[in-house]
């Protein structure tokens, strides 16, 4: 047992002071189990639209490893990444009571606390742009068809060049819901009470999402153009 901790020691010793097994997390687990790939794509997700309803759909056991990031911050709980950056990116430090912090046996996540969460969050500017997802894919998962979405373009007037708008509608907001879900019946029922709400992108110039979803009716409907793939 001795040389067991001993040959741990000098592990942790060889990655920088980044085992987990001495440092003060809310949370420990030894061996992790293997995250869904699409829980990475919700982060992503929620991300791009400055929305939370994403997260709710990630497991609260999910955790990631980074054996390159700085001591302390190579072991996060995917699910509370998720919130923490929504938190970060909206200025909502309120969202950072979902942030748990984990260490496994070699990587310590201790760092990435709530209140690292709600210093970051409580900055006067929160970051800009909105990153980069498969939209396509996002489509995919929230059930929409190739006919769906041709029809969703020809309802709210967009361009050929628009199809990627549709992530930010109040219709694929709804369809999140639908999407494959690794978390528990009370994630579902939090995600069931977020509201839409217009994201800040519409507002810019220039684009082809600009004014989009922000109306209370849609055009009367005719038939769908045929959309150039």
């Amino acid at each position: 047992m001795k040389r067991l901790l001993a040959t741990i020691f000098l592990v942790c010793v060889f990655l920088l002071a980044g085992c987990g097994l001495f440092s003060d997390p809310d949370e420990r687990v030894v061996f992790p189990p293997e995250p869904d790939s699409r829980e990475y794509q919700y982060v992503d997700l929620a991300q791009h639209i400055a929305s939370e309803k994403p997260c709710y759909l990630i497991s609260r056991d999910s955790v990631s490893v980074a054996p390159l990031n700085a001591p302390g911050t190579r072991a996060n709980k995917i699910r509370s990444h998720c919130f923490s950056t929504v938190a970060q990116r909206t200025a909502r430090p309120e969202l950072c009571e979902h942030v748990v912090s984990v260490s496994t046996l070699l990587y310590a996540g201790h760092a990435n606390d709530r209140a690292r969460c709600v210093q970051e969050a409580s900055r006067e500017r929160a970051p800009a742009g909105v990153g980069m997802i498969d939209h396509d894919s996002m489509f995919e998962l929230a059930g929409f068809s190739q006919d769906k979405v041709v029809e969703l373009m020809h309802s709210y007037r967009l361009p050929a060049n628009g199809r990627y708008c549709l992530i930010f509608s109040p219709d694929f907001f709804e369809a999140i819901e639908r999407m494959p879900r690794f978390s528990n019946a009370d994630d579902l029922e939090s995600m069931k009470q977020l509201q839409w709400k217009p994201h800040p992108f519409l507002a810019l110039q220039g684009f082809p999402c600009t004014g989009k979803f922000t109306d209370t009716e849609r055009p009367a409907t005719e038939s769908p153009p045929v959309i150039a793939q």
